[in-house]
Parts: structure tokens; C-alpha cells; sequence
């Protein structure tokens, strides 16, 4: 089975993987509240918005590569989905303006 198939059986689309990495990112940002210097090198080096760049397309491929490798089984990928379906259920519970 595929990422993509897996994602249609999870009924995840692009914009919910983009939330869902959304979510860890806004977390990691949050680490850098006693540190702003380090968060401002962050932006200023260009490797925030590197990370930011089609995220969800790069961590979907990057899903699949892992897969066709064998370093990631189905399972694991499936796991991930359960994560990124809470996140996409909490985000239409919390806010139906999305």
C-alpha cells in the first residue's frame, strides 16, 4: 500500500499533513521562547522558511522514500496518520472557521 493510498483510507488530504506539521512547528517554535536570539538566527539563516517550504509535500515524499526503503513499515506510517487525523479533528472542533 501507498502513502498516498493510505492517506484516502485515513480520508487526509494535503491540507490536513500541512496542519498537522503546522502543529509540531508552531511547538518547536514555542522551545525558543527563552532563547530568542537562537530563534532569530533561525530566520535569519533562511532555514525556517527552508522548513517551511512545501513541508508537507517534502514529509509525504520523504514518507514514501522511507517506506520503499523499508525504513518505515506500514504501521508506523499508519501512526502518524492517527496523529494527523486528532490534529485535524481538534482543528474543526476548536475552530469551524477553518
Amino acid at each position: 500500500m501507498t502513502v498516498s493510498e493510505m492517506m484516502e483510507e485515513f480520508q487526509l488530504e494535503i491540507d490536513d499533513i500541512r496542519w498537522y506539521l503546522s502543529t509540531g512547528m508552531a511547538e518547536r517554535l514555542l522551545t525558543y521562547r527563552d532563547n530568542p536570539e537562537e530563534l532569530e538566527k533561525l530566520i535569519w539563516s533562511g532555514k525556517l522558511g527552508d522548513d517551511l517550504y512545501h513541508m508537507e509535500e517534502q514529509y509525504l515524499s520523504n514518507l514514501e522514500d522511507e517506506l520503499s526503503r523499508g525504513l518505515l513499515d506500514e504501521v508506523q506510517i499508519r501512526n502518524f496518520f492517527h496523529e494527523a487525523l486528532a490534529a485535524k479533528r481538534k482543528r474543526y472542533k476548536t475552530n469551524k472557521s477553518y
